[in-house]
């Protein structure tokens, strides 16, 4: 029988744990904040900008700019912990070091594990050896298969969780579908598996209980990172979310996950969960030390949540206040609002009668809402399709002429405004591109339009615009085409 040779250390894990140690180092702090071994790991603005600023529904391609671009990292300490994987820098303790195994399956001195046979240690060594981690899970699969009960088995589990967690990791900062699929799957395993992983009956002798739990609980923020990315990055928002949730749940202070759940939380545009996703963004900002964000992305922030903040709210009061009830925890507590500008003004008009007279385009609009999201929303469609509102006055004389807006994005030839929602329920169709650079988010602006088209939930109202020069007003000069409009105005009919 051929002499078997000892079962040497993966050095996939080895040179994981070298480069992490290299990368802790002061003098390596700039390479630390974008590394990882499967590349350099951004926030998910950067890398789809379809995600607007972090996730939020606001101007895309100038706070992308913002942001720093590709180059900003958006935090720290995340960026750290996912390029040190727990299981490698156990391993690299020794954990899975082996003695040289008895020739003609001996028992070896001290009780060390042996192989079953020639079969098995081939079979291992091709795990070892592979350095894709899809070939090594395979490969590792195949020894499972072959060898359930090896005295290996435990090894065997690590070297699993390692190649998962790099396969899970290989999905931050990409973009393409089977990528991202394939780091899904990955850190769904890993979250799935983790108790196996970290059993008690699996910790090395030579690895404190401290040590073990913080490998555990690194492996879990990595999981549960990877997963809320990849929901993000395909728009499951109320994934992204639980996701996200599950890892504040073990790490409070995690700024990221912090903005990237009030990030998607507000991308739902579901105006009654507004306070829950500014919440969040201000925790993020709020967070300080080795887990804050970085302070190029936290200025960046902070601009952000002034302007939705007075887009919801109506002005800045009661932000400061905000600021300081985030830091008494990760999640707002029960019973957590804030006022939104129709709380506000109800608060301010004893009655309707008074509302209407002090914003007749408001209350104009909110009677077309309750139209379109009632019973018989088509029917008063078809009356209202094609028609130019607001109308110079309302049925009781009070003037409107315009309805009064503010910008929450702008792209090629649309502008998503906020009428009665701060994240946007009616969408202007021009017929030029418009200059987006000179189009600021949260910019007040009124506008009218011809009624083009609808959708219930979320609530948003259509409207293509007839002359920009004459239909909209309150942006810079130069927002629209100097080109001339060849849309005709329709004719004048009643509501």
């Amino acid at each position: 029988m051929a002499v078997l040779v000892p079962f040497d250390q993966p050095r996939a894990l080895n040179r994981t744990w070298e480069l992490a140690d290299r990368y802790r180092r002061p003098s390596n702090q700039k390479r630390l904040d974008c590394w990882t071994e499967s590349g350099s790991v951004y926030s998910a603005c950067q890398l789809q900008k379809d995600l607007c600023f972090l996730g939020t529904p606001f101007n895309r391609d100038r706070r992308f700019r913002e942001a720093g671009g590709k180059k900003t990292v958006f935090h720290r300490s995340l960026k750290a912990a996912l390029g040190v994987v727990a299981i490698a820098a156990l391993a690299a303790n020794g954990m899975l070091a082996q003695q040289q195994p008895a020739a003609g399956g001996q028992a070896a001195a001290g009780g060390q594990p042996q192989w079953k046979d020639q079969g098995e240690y081939d079979v291992a060594t091709a795990a070892q050896k592979a350095t894709d981690p899809q070939k090594k899970i395979d490969a590792l699969k195949q020894w499972e298969q072959k060898y359930p009960d090896s005295a290996f088995k435990n090894q065997r589990l690590l070297m699993q969780a390692q190649a998962y967690d790099q396969l899970a990791l290989a999905a931050y900062g990409k973009t393409d579908p089977a990528v991202l699929d394939s780091g899904q799957h990955a850190a769904q395993t890993l979250i799935d598996n983790i108790d196996n992983y970290f059993a008690p009956a699996v910790k090395p002798a030579n690895v404190t209980d401290q040590q073990w739990a913080d490998a555990k609980k690194t492996m879990q923020i990595q999981g549960l990172s990877v997963l809320g990315y990849v929901a993000m990055m395909k728009k499951d928002d109320p994934t992204a979310e639980k996701n996200f949730k599950a890892l504040l749940a073990i790490d409070p202070n995690n700024a990221q996950a912090s903005y990237w759940l009030g990030s998607v939380i507000m991308r739902q545009r579901k105006v009654e969960r507004y306070p829950e996703g500014l919440y969040e963004i201000a925790r993020a900002i709020s967070l300080t030390g080795p887990t804050a964000l970085n302070p190029q992305a936290k200025t960046a922030a902070q601009d952000y949540l002034k302007k939705a903040y007075i887009g919801y709210h109506g002005d800045d009061k009661g932000l400061d206040q905000l600021m300081q009830q985030v830091s008494s925890s990760a999640l707002p507590p029960d019973g957590f609002h804030i006022d939104s500008v129709t709380d506000v003004q109800n608060k301010q008009f004893a009655n309707a009668a008074e509302f209407k007279k002090a914003h007749p385009d408001v209350a104009l609009w909110r009677e077309i809402k309750t139209a379109l999201t009632g019973d018989g929303a088509d029917a008063y469609f078809q009356q209202v399709k094609g028609s130019e509102v607001p109308p110079e006055k309302d049925n009781e004389g009070n003037p409107i002429g315009m309805f009064n807006a503010k910008v929450v994005s702008v792209s090629g030839k649309e502008i998503v405004a906020n009428v009665d929602n701060a994240g946007g329920d009616a969408t202007l169709k021009f017929e030029h591109p418009l200059n987006t650079k000179a189009i600021q988010t949260g910019a007040d602006l009124k506008f009218k339009g011809v009624v083009e088209s609808f959708t219930k939930d979320p609530y948003m109202l259509t409207f293509t615009i007839t002359d920009p020069k004459t239909d909209v007003s309150g942006l810079p000069p130069g927002s629209f085409s100097a080109a001339p409009s060849t849309r005709r105005r329709p004719a004048a009919r009643k509501r």
